[in-house]
C-alpha cells in the first residue's frame, strides 16, 4: 500500500483561516474553536492508581496552547482500557487547558478521546480556496462549492473529535504482564484515526498506519495530515480503498495527526458539514 503523499507549505493557515471566520461574525470567544484543538499528556505512559493528567486544548501552531476549550462543548470525554469504555472524570480549568485528572485502574494501552459539540461558522469568500488547501479538499469537493455558484455563502456546520494514547504500567514494578491490543478497535467518535500498531512503542523512522472510520466506516480518500512539534510543513497521506494511510513518522517528537471530512450537508441548516479529527502521539528517537 503506497497513499498519495502531498506536502503543504502552511499547515497551520487553515486553523488561522478559520479564526478569521469566527471572528467576521464577532463570536470572539468562539475563535478558540476555529483552531486545531488537540488533547495532549506531557508523557505517553503511566502508572495504575497514580494521576494521569491529559489536556485539551487549541491553538494556530502545534504544540502550543492558545485557547482553553470551554466545558460545555465538550459532548463526551471517554477512555478505553482491555475490554472497558468508561467517561473520564468532570475536568477542570485552566487559563489555557481543560485538564483532566484520570485514575488508570488497569494495566494496557489506553486509547482516550473528546468530542465537542458542532458549531457553526460563516467563511468570508476570500478565505475559501485557501481554508480548501489547507484541508487538502479533493477536486469533488472543489466542483461541487463551483457549481453553487459565487452567490452561495460559505455556512458550516463543524465537530472536533480528539484523541490520544497512554501506556498504563502496572501499580508493581515488578509485576509481568501483556498489553491487550485494544487500541486497535474503535473508541466509538464520530471521527477517528485507529492504529494498527502500538501508538505507544514509535520510533522515528516508523510509518504507523492508521485506519480512518466515520461512524465506524472506512473512509477512502481521506487525507491524513502529519506535522511534528516545531515544524511549519506538514505531509498528508491518503487512506487507501480500506480506508487504510500509511503515516511517516520522520523523527522523534511530539506529532500530530488531522484530517478533515468535509461533506454538503443533508440537514438544510448549513450548506456544509465536517468534523476534524486530531490524535497526538509521543515518538521517541531512532536508536
Amino acid at each position: 500500500m503506497t497513499p498519495a503523499t502531498i506536502r503543504s507549505s502552511k499547515p497551520r493557515r487553515r486553523a488561522a483561516v478559520l479564526a478569521c471566520a469566527l471572528a467576521l461574525t464577532l463570536l470572539i470567544v468562539a475563535q478558540a474553536s476555529a483552531h486545531d484543538t488537540w488533547l495532549i499528556a506531557p508523557t505517553n505512559v503511566g502508572r495504575v492508581g497514580t494521576p494521569f493528567r491529559l489536556d485539551l486544548t487549541s491553538g494556530e501552531t502545534f504544540a502550543n496552547d492558545d485557547f482553553a476549550i470551554e466545558p460545555g462543548r465538550v459532548a463526551r470525554a471517554q477512555v478505553r482500557a482491555g475490554h472497558f469504555i468508561r467517561s473520564l472524570p468532570v475536568p477542570s480549568g485552566t487559563p489555557l487547558t481543560l485538564r483532566y485528572m484520570w485514575t488508570p485502574k488497569f494495566p494496557g494501552v489506553a486509547t482516550i478521546g473528546i468530542e465537542l459539540r458542532p458549531k457553526v461558522l460563516t467563511l468570508a469568500p476570500r478565505l475559501i480556496e485557501e481554508y480548501l488547501g489547507e484541508i487538502n479538499a479533493d477536486s469533488d469537493i472543489r466542483a461541487t462549492w463551483k457549481s453553487l455558484g459565487d452567490k452561495q455563502k460559505w455556512t458550516e456546520s463543524y465537530t472536533k473529535h480528539a484523541m490520544t494514547f497512554a501506556r498504563i504500567m502496572p501499580a508493581r514494578p515488578d509485576s509481568n504482564w501483556t498489553a491487550e491490543k485494544s487500541w486497535m478497535k474503535p473508541i466509538g467518535l464520530g471521527l477517528e484515526l485507529v492504529p494498527e500498531r502500538d501508538p505507544t512503542n514509535l520510533r522515528g523512522g516508523d510509518t504507523l498506519v492508521v485506519r480512518v472510520l466515520s461512524h465506524g466506516a472506512p473512509l477512502a480518500g481521506f487525507s491524513v495530515g502529519a506535522i511534528r512539534e516545531g515544524r511549519t510543513a506538514a505531509t498528508f497521506f491518503r487512506t487507501d480503498a480500506a480506508g487504510r494511510a500509511s503515516v511517516l513518522l520522520d523523527r522523534g517528537g511530539r506529532w500530530l495527526l488531522n484530517g478533515t471530512q468535509l461533506r454538503r450537508s443533508k440537514t438544510g441548516a448549513s450548506v456544509w458539514e465536517s468534523d476534524f479529527v486530531t490524535a497526538t502521539l509521543h515518538v521517541a528517537p531512532r536508536p
